[in-house]
């Protein structure tokens, strides 16, 4: 096994904005054939509190003096609600995260319901304004990272990341429903999460 798979232990995945875990269920069964701990993320579909779910997701990251090296693979505004934890928790234990269409710029559909005033959804608020969506772009430099964009995305824009460190980025033929459960886009997690550091 390569040393980064030995380093990487336990996965937390973690669904986005009004999306069901079931959604994650495809990906969760792919990569528990690598490995034994995979979960998915219990937390709201909508209307969550956003800081009480990053102060949850911290204390669940923070590091707990054991060899547990997490990995956490999201889908579109998990990575925001990952982001912002790891760039709030500095002793975390996550060694790889992996950006599922991650909320980084909105797309036109969301700027349609924040225009048609749904920002009384909190999510919607934080993805539809530019500052918010792209905070903590650079969470931690140290942790290995890896962003897969859809082609035809309605809900989140790509954005380039070259100025950051350790970020390797696809795009892959998909919508932004249907790439968390696409089987090559599960392979391009696997090879990530097992590909020596």
């Amino acid at each position: 096994m390569p040393e980064q798979t030995a380093t990487i232990n336990r996965i937390l995945l973690i669904p986005g904005l009004l999306e069901p875990r079931l959604a994650m269920w495809p990906l969760q069964h792919h990569l528990r054939k690598q490995w034994d701990h995979v979960e998915i993320w219990r937390d709201r579909y909508i209307f969550r509190d956003v800081d009480a779910s990053v102060a949850r997701l911290a204390d669940w990251i923070q590091d707990d003096c054991s060899d547990t090296r997490l990995a956490i693979v999201t889908h579109s505004f998990g990575d925001w609600l990952a982001r912002r934890a790891i760039a709030q928790t500095p002793n975390h234990r996550v060694a790889a995260l992996a950006s599922i269409a991650p909320v980084m710029r909105s797309g036109c559909v969301i700027n349609a319901i924040h225009y048609l005033g749904g920002d009384f959804i909190p999510e919607i608020a934080i993805i539809a304004d530019p500052s918010r969506a792209s905070e903590n772009l650079n969470c931690d430099p140290s942790i290995r990272r890896m962003v897969i964009w859809a082609r035809i995305d309605l809900g989140v824009r790509a954005v380039d990341l070259r100025q950051l460190a350790h970020v390797q980025t696809h795009r892959t033929a998909a919508t932004h429903l249907s790439i968390i459960m696409q089987p090559n886009v599960h392979g391009l997690i696997e090879h990530f999460l097992t590909a020596p550091s």
